[in-house]
């Protein structure tokens, strides 16, 4: 039976579990809805966007959905990795009752949603992953999403914008449904691990396109910190792919057509692709000199945020909270994120919240024994890099914590 028709056979006998994952790894990555509402909150007034409130909206009623049926079930949270996660949840929540704007810590800034409401809507998404026994589905069905959002992304590339977007997005390039090149940067280097194993174990053609489709989109987002992840992971699936998978030769087709991709698209819009290459050991030399302006702009805002470390190491200065700090790029951009994930959580939830959050991953970030796991090691692994440079947004953290529960069950299968 051809893959997709076996998808769709296993989808149609859904349970209640399995049907909320199903609509987060495959519906909500496209959920871009226009809408006229404003929003207003302690710093000011936000206009209508179109890919961060609905987002959060749906994110908030699945999660509850999915609170529902874990009560009813009465799961038992029986992996080790509930430890640390107890504790970031202890301690993230103290961050929030001593924060100074409750509606910002909990909701998150409205240019975010990323308040502790989403990290806990994750978090029951977490275990509800964890306790699927049908991962291999989801992420077959997360790759096909993926491919979609990589098809609307290089379609903007090119020109042609098939997205609903605000005005003020008219200037960015190519972003899919995610709402940001960095946040396409994200999606696509976190997933491209899935259809490359695929293909890898199965030869199948329709695993060879969507590789190269999130490929081309990793790409054209012209994303260095998640080009960067994807050089990290790139050995390790090789590594495990000669030990777990048979037909080597595989592995060289894939390669020769990533190159031929990227020989494709190296001259295209004059050669944007090219020049964003080239600027990625200038970048690099200058972050090394701790220059301000290296990495965008992210030395000159990793500096002043460190400088906050030593007065509000413990509990930080509340969560989503950086909006309120009146800092500025030399651009005059408002300094919202740390754009890295960890120095986020240590500034604004604190020292204790991210020792737990850094325990918790620990169980992820090790190399499974078992070739099954491979793409969870893989996800993870390119995820955390990233988040070197990047930051955690409503339309892709979701993705991330689901991804953690079915890594959570995959590793304990493999005995890692």
């Amino acid at each position: 039976m051809p893959p997709l028709k076996d998808i769709w056979a296993r989808t149609r006998t859904l349970d209640a579990g399995y049907a909320i994952l199903w609509f987060m790894v495959t519906v909500y990555p496209l959920l871009v809805i226009p809408h006229p509402f404003y929003i207003s909150f302690p710093g000011g007034t936000v206009a209508p966007g179109y890919f961060y409130a609905p987002r959060y909206v749906a994110l908030g009623l699945v999660a509850l959905a999915a609170l529902m049926l874990l009560l009813k079930r009465r799961v038992v949270l029986d992996h080790p990795a509930f430890i640390p996660l107890g504790l970031f949840v202890i301690f993230s929540m103290i961050s929030g009752f001593l924060a100074p704007i409750p509606m910002t810590a909990w909701i998150g800034s409205p240019f975010r949603f990323t308040g502790l409401s989403t990290w806990y809507f994750c978090i029951i998404l977490f275990i509800l992953a964890y306790h699927t026994a049908r991962a291999e589905d989801l992420l077959k069905w997360l790759s096909i999403t993926g491919a979609v959002v990589s098809a609307l992304a290089l379609l903007q590339y090119f020109g042609i914008n098939l997205v609903p977007h605000e005005p003020a997005r008219e200037g960015l390039i190519a972003y899919g449904t995610l709402g940001h090149p960095n946040f396409l940067g994200t999606y696509t280097v976190f997933l491209l691990p899935v259809p490359v194993w695929f293909y890898l174990r199965s030869g199948s053609a329709m695993w060879l396109i969507c590789s190269n489709l999130l490929y081309a989109a990793l790409l054209v987002s012209l994303c260095r910190g998640a080009w960067l992840a994807g050089l990290v992971i790139a050995p390790v699936v090789v590594a495990h792919t000669v030990r777990y998978v048979a037909k080597k030769r595989r592995l060289l087709i894939l390669a020769a057509v990533f190159a031929l991709v990227t020989l494709l698209l190296l001259p295209a819009r004059h050669g944007t692709l090219w020049a964003r290459a080239l600027s990625v050991t200038p970048q690099i030399e200058g972050a090394l000199q701790l220059q301000d302006a290296a990495g965008s702009g992210r030395i000159f805002i990793w500096k002043k945020l460190v400088q906050l470390i030593p007065e509000f190491w413990a509990f930080g200065v509340g969560p989503d909270h950086l909006i309120y700090g009146g800092l500025m790029t030399s651009k005059g951009v408002v300094v919202d994120k740390a754009h890295n994930v960890f120095l986020e959580i240590l500034v604004t939830m604190g020292t204790f919240t991210l020792l737990a959050y850094v325990a918790f991953l620990a169980f992820f970030l090790r190399p499974p024994k078992g070739g099954d796991a491979l793409p969870f090691f893989a996800m993870v692994t390119a995820y955390a890099v990233q988040g070197l440079f990047n930051i955690d947004v409503v339309m892709n953290l979701p993705l991330f914590w689901i991804t953690l529960g079915l890594a959570a069950r995959a590793f304990s299968s493999a005995g890692t």
